[in-house]
């Protein structure tokens, strides 16, 4: 088999959910190795910058500079941002509390308003603190059948300890290089 050159791609994912679900914590953990227990509110949005290696299933290898937006979570706020923030986004990570079923509940407002503005993008639900086992709400088959009803893969995260983050992001890069692959052809 030949081998193929390696790409470069740039990529726009946007952290999506309600405020207090672990966005920025996840986003701080996969760029910076880095967690605080501190509540960091977000204000507006922030921009956070990674490169990483993806290989599609074709064998392709391309250097991904994944551009992360993570925006307000509050819900009065939220939708004053949602067309400028999502304006070109490749894909879109959806975050709920696994402690709070209702963050769960609400990414499918979050999501479709992803869809409303960027067409059907590749989003990977992430059911985040983990960590905190014994208080968890947000159950597998509940997940499932969200991710089922926008054909997203889910995953169980902590941004506290490491659990599954990079898998989630190399996850979303994957899906996103993949789409761009398939649109190509």
């Amino acid at each position: 088999m030949e081998k193929l050159p390696e790409k470069e791609s740039k990529i726009k994912v946007c952290l999506i959910g309600n405020g207090a679900v672990g966005k920025t914590s996840l986003v701080r953990r996969f760029v910076l190795n880095e967690f605080d227990d501190r509540y960091l509110y977000t204000l507006g949005t922030n921009v956070f910058k990674k490169e990483v290696m993806v290989i599609s299933s074709n064998g392709q290898k391309t250097k991904v500079t994944m551009m992360i937006w993570d925006i307000v979570g509050q819900r009065d706020l939220w939708h004053l941002f949602t067309k400028s923030y999502f304006k070109e986004a490749d894909g879109g990570l959806a975050v709920c509390d696994s402690t709070r079923i209702q963050t769960a509940r609400d990414l499918t407002d979050w999501i479709e308003s992803l869809v409303d503005v960027c067409g059907s993008v590749p989003v990977t639900i992430l059911a985040n603190k983990i960590d905190l086992r014994g208080d968890v709400e947000v159950q597998e088959q509940g997940l499932s059948e969200l991710a089922g009803r926008f054909d997203a893969p889910y995953i169980y995260t902590s941004a506290k300890t490491g659990e599954n983050v990079e898998k989630a992001f190399d996850r979303i890069a994957r899906q996103i290089i993949e789409r761009k692959l398939q649109d190509r052809d």
